[in-house]
């Protein structure tokens, strides 16, 4: 299966990371040559440095080809504008965005787009964590797929490691760490987080 991403974020090049990792062909596209520093030194997709709105430049990423996209720069605009040059196009319908405004997110499906809202998906899965006493976590649906979450304790070699070092598993990937000493969240895309003993480690399971 091709797949391209859209931005070489930290959404977008772990993503990449770990499609790569199971198989996948993925190209990834970003404006910002110094962005695709940020996937793995296994990485052996392609990696395409231009204007993600510009459609030669999709072109050579070879959306003519492929049969999924997934857009996830840091503007909703742009992602919108990309999500449609690719549905109009190039004809490509499995096409997934990034909408980071809630209040966009409504508008933008009405027109047929597939968007993921990281902002309400993760207001809700902070208020299931403070009302909810078990470890397992109520699963979310994103486009009628659903999330599960379970959070556990570290294990013992998982101790003073940064979240970057866990490695994602087949099944689950690490989301966010909450801390013993002062019981905040931090998700995973923070750039540092140390896992301390007392500390629960949240994971996501699609």
């Amino acid at each position: 299966m091709n797949i391209i991403i859209i931005g070489c974020g930290k959404t977008g090049s772990r993503l990449a990371n770990a499609l790569d990792e199971r198989g996948y062909d993925v190209a990834v596209v970003d404006g910002n040559e110094e962005k695709f520093s940020m996937l793995s030194d296994d990485f052996s997709g392609l990696e395409v440095c231009g204007d993600v709105t510009d459609i030669d430049v999709l072109r050579n990423a070879g959306c003519e080809s492929a049969n999924m996209a997934f857009v996830v720069t840091g503007k909703d605009t742009v992602n919108v504008m990309v999500a449609q040059t690719l549905n109009i196009e190039f004809g490509l319908s499995e096409v997934y965005l990034r909408v980071l405004d809630p209040s966009r997110e409504a508008v933008f499906r009405k027109f047929g787009l597939k968007t993921v809202c990281p902002t309400r998906l993760e207001s809700d899965i902070f208020f299931n964590l403070a009302t909810e006493d078990s470890n397992e976590i109520d699963s979310i649906s994103i486009g009628g797929n659903s999330v599960n979450f379970v959070m556990r304790k570290p294990e013992k070699r998982e101790l003073g490691r940064s979240v970057d070092e866990i490695p994602n598993l087949e099944d689950k990937m690490l989301f966010a760490v909450k801390k013993k000493n002062t019981g905040e969240l931090m998700l995973c895309s923070h750039d540092h987080i140390t896992i301390d003993d007392g500390d629960m480690l949240i994971f996501a399971m699609i």
